[in-house]
């Protein structure tokens, strides 16, 4: 796990954490034959007991925010043991997972029920439908909508400050390195140069190799065997 993925999986807890404590709670109707309706975001422990919570909004929330870490997750892992962070524009990053997101949003937005086209009819949250889709007539629900875009810029603002942030501490530590190599003697320079390479030569030993394409011990003479060797030509996996 490199900085970046860290920082993910961070602010994807910190936005699991507030939903589970904020949670979107139901109203409770006072005619029996009425069903449960959207009322808002309320602490959790001030509401519970009190109004039922909505686990169908709350379970989609997450998996938003789950979906969002795993993609970030697969798009800053690294192939090699020694790379601790990838090489990337974070910036353009950030740019498409706000579009991404906001599309998503757009596309699958909060509507309102039926009985909000009537006129004395309070508007609420009833689920997400496609945008085109058989109830594109009915009105949108502002508030949730509202706070759904909300929620997508808070993410890429924090992001863009954590990023910029780790790049800024990375850009640093260089700055620094390359100082104190210009400061040490030509010996000293060589002899830790040579042990950082022997590092990342080490980090590459842990890679594995391909199947067939190790070490042959074939190609190595049997000190047991006295004769001749019989084996002639090239290997014929050297061939592609």
């Amino acid at each position: 796990m490199n900085k970046y993925q860290r920082l993910v999986m961070i602010v994807a807890l910190i936005d699991a954490l507030i939903m589970i404590l904020f949670p979107p709670f139901n109203s409770q109707p006072l005619a029996r034959s009425m069903p449960d309706s959207f009322d808002g975001y309320y602490p959790l422990l001030s509401a519970l007991g009190n109004k039922p919570i909505n686990t169908a909004l709350l379970t989609l929330q997450l998996m938003f925010v789950g979906a969002n870490a795993l993609a970030a997750w697969l798009v800053l892992q690294t192939k090699m043991h020694h790379q601790d962070i990838p090489t990337f524009r974070y910036v353009e990053g950030i740019g498409w997972f706000v579009a991404l997101n906001l599309t998503l949003v757009f596309l699958f937005p909060p509507f309102e029920p039926y009985q909000s086209l009537q006129k004395n009819a309070g508007s609420t949250f009833d689920s997400f439908y496609f945008v085109l889709g058989d109830r594109s007539k009915r009105p949108f629900y502002i508030p949730l909508l509202q706070l759904e875009v909300m929620w997508v810029m808070i993410n890429a603002l924090a992001f863009w400050l954590l990023f910029n942030a780790v790049k800024r501490n990375d850009d640093l530590a260089r700055l620094k390195i390359l100082s104190l190599a210009e400061s040490l003697p030509d010996d000293q320079l060589e002899k830790i140069t040579a042990e950082i390479q022997h590092r990342i030569e080490e980090h590459h030993a842990h890679d594995a190799a391909a199947l067939g394409r190790g070490d042959d011990r074939r190609h190595q003479a049997n000190p047991s065997y006295p004769g001749t060797d019989r084996r002639a030509g090239v290997d014929r996996r050297d061939k592609r």
